[in-house]
Protein backbone atom coordinates (compact mmCIF):
# COMPACT_ATOMS: atom_id res chain seq x y z
CA UNK A 1 0.00 0.00 0.00
CA UNK A 2 1.16 3.68 -1.21
CA UNK A 3 2.01 5.36 2.12
CA UNK A 4 1.04 8.95 2.50
CA UNK A 5 1.56 12.21 4.26
CA UNK A 6 0.60 12.21 7.65
CA UNK A 7 -1.66 15.67 6.48
CA UNK A 8 -5.08 16.29 8.47
CA UNK A 9 -8.03 15.36 6.55
CA UNK A 10 -9.48 19.01 6.31
CA UNK A 11 -5.86 20.96 5.38
CA UNK A 12 -6.13 17.59 2.54
CA UNK A 13 -9.48 19.14 1.61
CA UNK A 14 -7.61 23.04 1.50
CA UNK A 15 -4.62 21.72 -0.36
CA UNK A 16 -7.29 20.35 -2.57
CA UNK A 17 -9.61 22.97 -3.03
CA UNK A 18 -6.30 25.43 -3.36
CA UNK A 19 -4.55 23.57 -5.81
CA UNK A 20 -7.45 22.92 -7.91
CA UNK A 21 -8.42 27.06 -8.16
CA UNK A 22 -4.88 27.70 -9.04
CA UNK A 23 -4.99 25.14 -11.77
CA UNK A 24 -7.69 26.50 -13.16
CA UNK A 25 -7.15 30.33 -13.27
CA UNK A 26 -3.92 29.32 -14.89
CA UNK A 27 -5.65 26.90 -17.81
CA UNK A 28 -8.18 30.10 -18.05
CA UNK A 29 -5.12 32.32 -18.17
CA UNK A 30 -3.32 30.22 -20.98
CA UNK A 31 -6.73 30.08 -22.91
CA UNK A 32 -7.50 33.93 -22.82
CA UNK A 33 -3.57 34.57 -23.59
CA UNK A 34 -4.53 32.61 -26.42
CA UNK A 35 -7.69 34.13 -27.44
CA UNK A 36 -5.66 37.53 -27.54
CA UNK A 37 -2.96 36.58 -29.95
CA UNK A 38 -6.04 35.58 -32.36
CA UNK A 39 -8.01 38.94 -31.64
CA UNK A 40 -4.52 40.69 -32.47
CA UNK A 41 -4.08 39.02 -36.02
CA UNK A 42 -7.73 38.30 -36.90
CA UNK A 43 -9.12 41.61 -36.11
CA UNK A 44 -6.42 43.52 -37.81
CA UNK A 45 -5.07 44.95 -34.48
CA UNK A 46 -1.67 44.46 -35.02
CA UNK A 47 -1.52 45.20 -38.43
CA UNK A 48 -2.84 48.61 -37.02
CA UNK A 49 -0.24 48.53 -33.98
CA UNK A 50 2.54 48.12 -36.33
CA UNK A 51 1.75 50.70 -38.88
CA UNK A 52 1.18 53.02 -35.80
CA UNK A 53 4.66 52.40 -34.93
CA UNK A 54 5.73 52.66 -38.27
CA UNK A 55 5.04 56.24 -38.49
CA UNK A 56 7.02 56.92 -35.63
CA UNK A 57 10.38 55.92 -37.42
CA UNK A 58 11.54 54.30 -40.46
CA UNK A 59 14.29 52.03 -38.52
CA UNK A 60 13.21 48.76 -38.01
CA UNK A 61 14.26 47.11 -34.90
CA UNK A 62 12.75 50.33 -33.63
CA UNK A 63 9.82 49.62 -34.92
CA UNK A 64 9.87 46.51 -33.59
CA UNK A 65 10.39 47.28 -29.88
CA UNK A 66 7.78 49.86 -29.80
CA UNK A 67 5.27 46.90 -31.21
CA UNK A 68 7.31 44.70 -28.30
CA UNK A 69 6.54 47.51 -26.33
CA UNK A 70 2.88 48.23 -26.79
CA UNK A 71 2.20 44.77 -27.32
CA UNK A 72 3.41 43.72 -23.76
CA UNK A 73 1.83 46.39 -21.92
CA UNK A 74 -1.77 45.39 -23.84
CA UNK A 75 -0.89 41.93 -22.65
CA UNK A 76 -0.13 42.79 -18.90
CA UNK A 77 -3.28 44.82 -18.38
CA UNK A 78 -5.70 42.10 -20.13
CA UNK A 79 -4.44 39.27 -17.96
CA UNK A 80 -3.26 41.65 -14.85
CA UNK A 81 -7.28 40.47 -13.21
CA UNK A 82 -6.26 36.75 -13.79
CA UNK A 83 -2.91 37.13 -12.03
CA UNK A 84 -4.44 39.49 -9.11
CA UNK A 85 -7.07 36.80 -8.42
CA UNK A 86 -4.11 34.05 -8.29
CA UNK A 87 -1.66 35.73 -6.80
CA UNK A 88 -3.22 37.64 -3.73
CA UNK A 89 -7.15 36.30 -3.66
CA UNK A 90 -6.36 32.87 -3.61
CA UNK A 91 -3.15 33.28 -2.04
CA UNK A 92 -4.85 35.98 1.20
CA UNK A 93 -8.08 33.51 1.02
CA UNK A 94 -6.02 30.41 1.92
CA UNK A 95 -3.90 32.03 4.27
CA UNK A 96 -0.58 31.81 2.70
CA UNK A 97 0.28 35.61 1.64
CA UNK A 98 2.30 38.25 3.80
CA UNK A 99 1.90 40.27 0.85
CA UNK A 100 -0.32 43.47 0.49
CA UNK A 101 -1.71 44.86 -2.45
CA UNK A 102 0.92 47.48 -3.35
CA UNK A 103 4.03 45.82 -2.97
CA UNK A 104 2.56 42.54 -5.16
CA UNK A 105 1.44 45.11 -7.75
CA UNK A 106 4.98 47.22 -7.24
CA UNK A 107 6.62 43.14 -7.94
CA UNK A 108 4.16 42.53 -10.90
CA UNK A 109 5.31 46.23 -12.50
CA UNK A 110 8.73 45.02 -11.89
CA UNK A 111 8.15 41.80 -13.35
CA UNK A 112 6.80 43.43 -16.42
CA UNK A 113 9.86 45.64 -16.92
CA UNK A 114 12.21 42.81 -16.72
CA UNK A 115 10.41 40.20 -19.15
CA UNK A 116 9.71 43.07 -21.76
CA UNK A 117 13.30 44.18 -21.88
CA UNK A 118 13.93 40.51 -22.38
CA UNK A 119 11.48 40.52 -24.83
CA UNK A 120 12.68 43.52 -27.04
CA UNK A 121 16.61 42.19 -26.76
CA UNK A 122 15.48 38.42 -27.54
CA UNK A 123 12.77 38.99 -30.52
CA UNK A 124 15.19 41.70 -31.63
CA UNK A 125 18.07 38.83 -31.92
CA UNK A 126 15.68 36.48 -33.69
CA UNK A 127 14.27 38.94 -36.24
CA UNK A 128 17.84 39.82 -37.04
CA UNK A 129 18.39 36.58 -37.78
CA UNK A 130 15.37 36.43 -40.23
CA UNK A 131 16.51 38.78 -42.37
CA UNK A 132 20.45 38.04 -42.44
CA UNK A 133 19.59 34.33 -42.32
CA UNK A 134 16.61 33.49 -44.33
CA UNK A 135 17.43 30.07 -44.38
CA UNK A 136 19.30 29.07 -41.26
CA UNK A 137 17.60 31.76 -38.71
CA UNK A 138 16.57 28.77 -36.94
CA UNK A 139 20.38 27.46 -36.21
CA UNK A 140 21.20 30.40 -35.01
CA UNK A 141 17.70 30.95 -33.21
CA UNK A 142 18.55 28.10 -31.21
CA UNK A 143 22.64 28.43 -30.43
CA UNK A 144 21.39 32.06 -29.13
CA UNK A 145 18.22 31.00 -26.85
CA UNK A 146 21.21 28.48 -25.00
CA UNK A 147 23.01 31.25 -24.61
CA UNK A 148 20.84 33.55 -23.40
CA UNK A 149 19.58 30.31 -20.80
CA UNK A 150 23.10 30.35 -19.63
CA UNK A 151 23.56 34.49 -19.29
CA UNK A 152 20.07 34.17 -17.14
CA UNK A 153 21.19 31.27 -14.91
CA UNK A 154 24.45 33.74 -14.39
CA UNK A 155 22.76 37.07 -13.64
CA UNK A 156 19.89 35.44 -11.70
CA UNK A 157 21.96 34.71 -8.17
CA UNK A 158 23.36 37.69 -8.23
CA UNK A 159 21.07 40.47 -10.01
CA UNK A 160 17.22 39.21 -10.11
CA UNK A 161 16.95 37.36 -6.69
CA UNK A 162 18.14 40.00 -4.71
CA UNK A 163 15.80 42.36 -7.03
CA UNK A 164 12.75 40.62 -5.60
CA UNK A 165 14.19 38.98 -2.38
CA UNK A 166 16.64 40.20 0.68
CA UNK A 167 19.57 37.37 1.14
CA UNK A 168 21.93 37.36 3.65
CA UNK A 169 24.32 34.74 4.50
CA UNK A 170 23.31 32.38 7.01
CA UNK A 171 23.53 33.73 10.47
CA UNK A 172 22.75 30.30 12.37
CA UNK A 173 26.59 29.38 12.47
CA UNK A 174 25.88 25.96 14.12
CA UNK A 175 23.50 25.08 11.25
CA UNK A 176 26.07 26.66 8.63
CA UNK A 177 28.41 24.37 9.92
CA UNK A 178 26.49 21.25 9.62
CA UNK A 179 25.55 22.37 6.02
CA UNK A 180 28.56 23.10 4.70
CA UNK A 181 30.44 20.09 6.26
CA UNK A 182 27.30 18.05 4.53
CA UNK A 183 28.16 19.27 0.92
CA UNK A 184 31.64 18.42 1.64
CA UNK A 185 30.61 14.46 2.51
CA UNK A 186 28.85 14.89 -0.97
CA UNK A 187 31.78 15.92 -2.45
CA UNK A 188 29.85 19.22 -4.08
CA UNK A 189 32.00 22.25 -3.39
CA UNK A 190 29.53 25.28 -2.05
CA UNK A 191 30.57 28.99 -1.65
CA UNK A 192 27.54 30.33 0.05
CA UNK A 193 24.37 29.16 1.76
CA UNK A 194 22.34 32.25 2.06
CA UNK A 195 19.07 32.90 3.66
CA UNK A 196 15.76 34.60 1.72
CA UNK A 197 13.65 36.72 3.22
CA UNK A 198 10.61 35.23 2.07
CA UNK A 199 8.34 35.95 5.01
CA UNK A 200 7.76 39.22 3.93
CA UNK A 201 5.65 37.93 1.09
CA UNK A 202 4.40 34.54 1.55
CA UNK A 203 4.39 32.00 4.79
CA UNK A 204 5.36 29.09 2.10
CA UNK A 205 8.59 27.35 2.80
CA UNK A 206 10.97 26.53 0.16
CA UNK A 207 14.69 26.14 -0.85
CA UNK A 208 16.34 26.27 -4.05
CA UNK A 209 19.69 26.12 -6.17
CA UNK A 210 19.70 28.52 -8.48
CA UNK A 211 22.75 30.03 -10.79
CA UNK A 212 25.31 27.82 -12.92
CA UNK A 213 28.70 27.06 -12.07
CA UNK A 214 31.00 29.35 -9.89
CA UNK A 215 27.54 31.53 -9.60
CA UNK A 216 25.92 28.45 -7.99
CA UNK A 217 23.95 29.64 -4.58
CA UNK A 218 21.93 27.23 -2.57
CA UNK A 219 18.71 29.53 -0.93
CA UNK A 220 17.45 28.68 2.23
CA UNK A 221 14.06 30.63 3.29
CA UNK A 222 13.42 32.01 6.27
CA UNK A 223 10.14 30.54 6.74
CA UNK A 224 11.87 27.07 6.37
CA UNK A 225 14.20 27.92 8.47
CA UNK A 226 11.54 28.76 11.24
CA UNK A 227 9.23 25.31 10.58
CA UNK A 228 12.12 22.68 10.06
CA UNK A 229 14.52 20.89 12.70
CA UNK A 230 18.04 21.31 12.12
CA UNK A 231 17.85 17.59 10.64
CA UNK A 232 15.11 18.30 8.47
CA UNK A 233 17.11 21.30 7.26
CA UNK A 234 20.08 19.23 6.50
CA UNK A 235 17.54 16.59 4.82
CA UNK A 236 15.92 19.35 2.88
CA UNK A 237 19.92 20.67 2.19
CA UNK A 238 20.94 17.29 0.75
CA UNK A 239 18.27 17.31 -1.83
CA UNK A 240 19.24 20.44 -2.95
CA UNK A 241 22.84 18.86 -3.15
CA UNK A 242 22.12 16.08 -4.81
CA UNK A 243 20.72 18.33 -8.28
CA UNK A 244 23.99 19.96 -8.00
CA UNK A 245 26.10 16.28 -7.53
CA UNK A 246 24.04 15.14 -10.42
CA UNK A 247 24.61 18.20 -12.88
CA UNK A 248 21.08 18.61 -13.37
CA UNK A 249 20.94 22.39 -13.92
CA UNK A 250 23.92 21.37 -17.50
CA UNK A 251 21.44 18.37 -18.51
CA UNK A 252 18.33 20.48 -18.16
CA UNK A 253 20.33 23.06 -20.28
CA UNK A 254 21.32 20.05 -22.83
CA UNK A 255 17.62 19.12 -23.08
CA UNK A 256 17.08 22.46 -23.82
CA UNK A 257 19.59 22.79 -26.69
CA UNK A 258 17.88 19.62 -28.52
CA UNK A 259 14.07 21.13 -27.84
CA UNK A 260 14.95 24.13 -28.83
CA UNK A 261 16.51 23.41 -32.33
CA UNK A 262 13.63 20.99 -32.87
CA UNK A 263 10.85 23.51 -32.16
CA UNK A 264 12.74 26.45 -33.97
CA UNK A 265 13.26 24.40 -37.06
CA UNK A 266 9.57 23.58 -36.50
CA UNK A 267 8.77 26.97 -36.46
CA UNK A 268 10.96 27.69 -39.62
CA UNK A 269 9.19 25.28 -41.47
CA UNK A 270 5.68 26.38 -40.52
CA UNK A 271 5.70 30.59 -39.82
CA UNK A 272 6.74 31.80 -43.34
CA UNK A 273 3.80 30.02 -44.71
CA UNK A 274 1.04 30.36 -42.12
CA UNK A 275 1.63 34.06 -42.14
CA UNK A 276 1.58 34.38 -46.31
CA UNK A 277 -1.58 33.09 -45.86
CA UNK A 278 -3.04 35.45 -43.45
CA UNK A 279 -1.64 38.41 -45.71
CA UNK A 280 1.41 39.14 -44.12
CA UNK A 281 4.68 40.12 -45.62
CA UNK A 282 6.18 37.27 -44.69
CA UNK A 283 8.64 35.25 -41.54
CA UNK A 284 9.76 38.88 -40.37
CA UNK A 285 6.95 40.98 -40.59
CA UNK A 286 6.41 42.90 -37.19
CA UNK A 287 2.27 43.01 -37.51
CA UNK A 288 2.84 38.89 -37.76
CA UNK A 289 4.41 38.57 -33.91
CA UNK A 290 1.38 37.11 -32.79
CA UNK A 291 1.47 34.55 -35.16
CA UNK A 292 5.01 33.19 -34.06
CA UNK A 293 4.26 33.94 -30.26
CA UNK A 294 0.85 31.41 -30.77
CA UNK A 295 3.41 28.96 -32.56
CA UNK A 296 5.89 28.88 -29.95
CA UNK A 297 3.42 28.66 -27.21
CA UNK A 298 1.83 25.80 -29.19
CA UNK A 299 5.01 24.09 -28.97
CA UNK A 300 5.96 24.79 -25.64
CA UNK A 301 2.60 23.16 -24.53
CA UNK A 302 3.54 20.11 -26.53
CA UNK A 303 6.92 19.55 -25.16
CA UNK A 304 5.57 20.05 -21.74
CA UNK A 305 5.01 16.93 -20.61
CA UNK A 306 8.10 15.84 -21.61
CA UNK A 307 9.50 18.34 -19.59
CA UNK A 308 7.60 18.02 -16.65
CA UNK A 309 8.41 14.07 -16.68
CA UNK A 310 12.41 15.34 -16.58
CA UNK A 311 12.00 17.42 -13.81
CA UNK A 312 10.17 14.52 -11.65
CA UNK A 313 13.10 12.37 -12.79
CA UNK A 314 15.73 14.33 -11.79
CA UNK A 315 13.33 15.52 -8.15
CA UNK A 316 13.39 11.66 -7.71
CA UNK A 317 16.77 11.44 -8.20
CA UNK A 318 17.83 14.51 -5.62
CA UNK A 319 14.95 12.78 -3.16
CA UNK A 320 17.45 9.56 -3.23
CA UNK A 321 20.08 11.29 -3.37
CA UNK A 322 20.07 11.65 0.11
CA UNK A 323 19.95 8.12 1.65
CA UNK A 324 23.33 7.46 2.59
CA UNK A 325 24.67 11.00 3.01
CA UNK A 326 22.59 12.09 5.93
CA UNK A 327 22.69 10.30 9.38
CA UNK A 328 18.55 9.89 9.46
CA UNK A 329 17.32 10.14 5.70
CA UNK A 330 13.53 9.45 7.38
CA UNK A 331 13.85 13.15 8.18
CA UNK A 332 13.49 14.16 4.79
CA UNK A 333 9.71 12.39 5.10
CA UNK A 334 8.79 14.47 8.10
CA UNK A 335 10.53 17.53 6.30
CA UNK A 336 7.81 16.91 3.33
CA UNK A 337 4.83 16.52 5.49
CA UNK A 338 5.75 19.61 7.03
CA UNK A 339 6.05 21.32 3.77
CA UNK A 340 3.05 20.07 2.36
CA UNK A 341 1.00 21.01 5.23
CA UNK A 342 2.33 24.75 5.10
CA UNK A 343 2.52 25.40 1.21
CA UNK A 344 -1.26 23.41 1.05
CA UNK A 345 0.78 20.85 -1.76
CA UNK A 346 -2.16 18.46 -2.75
CA UNK A 347 -0.59 15.40 -2.26
CA UNK A 348 -2.44 12.83 -4.36
CA UNK A 349 -3.36 14.86 -7.68
CA UNK A 350 -4.94 13.05 -10.63
CA UNK A 351 -2.92 11.15 -12.94
CA UNK A 352 -3.26 13.17 -15.84
CA UNK A 353 -2.55 16.45 -13.66
CA UNK A 354 0.60 15.15 -12.82
CA UNK A 355 1.42 14.00 -16.19
CA UNK A 356 1.01 17.29 -17.33
CA UNK A 357 1.60 20.26 -15.08
CA UNK A 358 3.82 18.83 -11.94
CA UNK A 359 7.47 19.48 -12.35
CA UNK A 360 8.09 17.33 -8.70
CA UNK A 361 6.49 14.15 -8.07
CA UNK A 362 3.29 14.45 -5.73
CA UNK A 363 4.91 14.25 -2.11
CA UNK A 364 2.49 10.85 -1.64
CA UNK A 365 4.84 9.47 -4.14
CA UNK A 366 7.83 11.19 -2.55
CA UNK A 367 7.32 9.82 0.66
CA UNK A 368 6.59 6.33 -0.49
CA UNK A 369 9.61 5.67 -2.76
CA UNK A 370 12.13 7.55 -0.03
CA UNK A 371 10.83 5.37 2.41
CA UNK A 372 11.38 1.85 0.31
CA UNK A 373 14.38 3.53 -0.53
CA UNK A 374 15.67 3.34 3.13
CA UNK A 375 14.25 0.44 4.11
CA UNK A 376 15.94 -1.39 1.09
CA UNK A 377 19.07 0.76 2.36
CA UNK A 378 18.67 -1.03 5.89
CA UNK A 379 18.92 -4.48 4.87
CA UNK A 380 21.53 -4.31 2.05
Amino acid sequence: MRATPAMPERTRGQAKRYSRSKLTVGLVKLLLSLVLLAVFLLSGASSRLHGLVSRLTDNYYLQLSGYLLAFMAVSWIVLLGLDYYSGVVLEHRYSLSNQSVARWLMREAMQWVLSTLLAIGGFGLLYRAMQGLPDRWWLAAAAGWCVMLILIGKITPAIVVPLFYKLRPLTDRDLADRLFALAARCGVPIKRVLEIRLSRETKKANAAVVGLGRDRRILIGDTLLDLCSYDEIEAVFAHELGHVALHHSWKLLGAAAVLSAAGFYLLYLVLGPSATALGFAGQDDIAAFPLLLLWLTLFALAVRPLQAAGSRSFEKQADLFIVGRVEDPQVLVSALDKLAERNLADPEPGRLVELLFYDHPPVAKRIDYLRKAVQAAAHS
